[in-house]
Formats: structure tokens, C-alpha cells, sequence
């Protein structure tokens, strides 16, 4: 997706976060957080046009599968005609719908979910709905990595998940906050 596109998109949605698309250096960062030397299932809300998406499907195995979850039709349409990949799933949804397309298979079974997602448009009850959901699919000692504008997130991730670390990527328009968050896990605030 080009520039112009990113940027109209930007323009009719709302709900898209960014006028840009993410940076290779949170792309990066965020996912030093991934084991991608062994199968996994990641779940990815708001992909947008795909930048983490492609990165992650460069270093998974042949055996891992990333679900994508894309509410806005035009960055969902240009995902299904650009990546033709056998270990993808993609589904014009939101991510608080995530338990509702998810194959029941894999619920309390993902690894990893990423997120980009703008919460900070969410209003509290649409928040706490995204993340217990998030919670509920992830397995035991899976990782919640969200990348904000802010620390608005932190609230609601320490009410549902109880533990939280963050790290800045200040390469990145606009800066991120990293948020690595463990289910059931016993990561401190940083």
C-alpha cells in the first residue's frame, strides 16, 4: 500500500491510529519479545497494511500460523490480495470479536497476540472487552505486546493481566510506548 493510501485511509478511518505506517525499528523491537525458532500462533489486531505481518512472516517456521484481526475493509481487502500465505488467516472483524472468529481449537492456545490497535479511542467497557479477550486466548505464559502513543493502556492491562513491563521506541512516528505483558506472568512495571 503506498503512502497516499496509507494516508487517505488514515483520513476516512477514524480508528486508524497513525498517519504513517509503523517503523522498522519498533517492528524490531517489539518482536525481540517473539520466539521465532520454534511453531507458533500469533494473533495480530489492526495490522493495518501489513508491516509487522510481513516481518513476522519472514522469521516464522513453516508450522506457525498468524491470524489477523483488521476492522477497517480497505486495510482488510489489501491484506487478502497481498499476502497469499498459507499460514495466515484473515478476518475483517474487531479484536474484541477475536473469541468469535478464532477457531475454538486455539482458544487458551496463542502465544503470542500483538497489537496495534489505538486503545486510547476505546472507550473503558470496549477496552476491558479487548482485553479479557485477549487474556482468554492466550496459553499460560503468553505474551500481550502492544505498541501506544502513550501509557494510557497501563490501567487496564494491570486491572485485567496484573503485571505489565514497557519500553519506549522513540524511532517511530509518533514515538511508541512497548508494552510486554505476561498471562498469569509476574512482569513488574517498569
Amino acid at each position: 500500500m503506498s503512502k497516499i493510501d496509507f494516508f487517505k485511509t488514515f483520513i476516512k478511518d477514524r480508528d486508524v491510529a497513525s498517519v504513517t505506517p509503523t517503523s522498522l525499528h519498533c517492528v524490531k523491537k517489539v518482536c525481540t519479545n517473539i520466539d521465532f525458532s520454534r511453531d507458533i500462533v500469533l494473533v495480530e489486531y489492526g495490522p493495518g497494511d501489513g508491516v509487522f505481518s510481513r516481518y513476522v512472516l519472514d522469521l516464522m517456521t513453516p508450522g506457525s500460523r498468524l491470524i489477523m484481526i483488521e476492522m477497517n475493509k480497505d486495510f482488510y481487502a489489501h491484506l487478502k490480495k497481498t499476502i497469499p500465505d498459507p499460514r495466515v488467516e484473515i478476518h475483517n472483524a474487531r479484536a474484541g470479536d477475536v473469541l468469535s472468529v478464532l477457531n475454538p481449537s486455539l482458544i487458551g492456545k496463542v502465544d503470542y497476540v500483538l497489537s496495534g490497535i489505538p486503545f486510547s479511542f476505546l472507550k473503558k467497557d470496549r477496552k476491558q472487552i479487548v482485553l479479557k479477550a485477549t487474556k482468554t486466548i492466550l496459553k499460560e505464559g503468553g505474551l500481550f505486546l502492544a505498541y501506544q502513543t502513550s501509557g494510557h493502556l497501563k490501567k487496564p492491562v494491570m486491572e485485567v493481566f496484573g503485571n505489565l513491563e514497557t519500553e519506549r521506541e522513540m524511532l517511530n512516528l509518533p514515538p511508541y510506548l512497548i508494552y510486554k505483558v505476561v498471562k498469569n506472568g509476574q512482569l513488574e512495571e517498569s
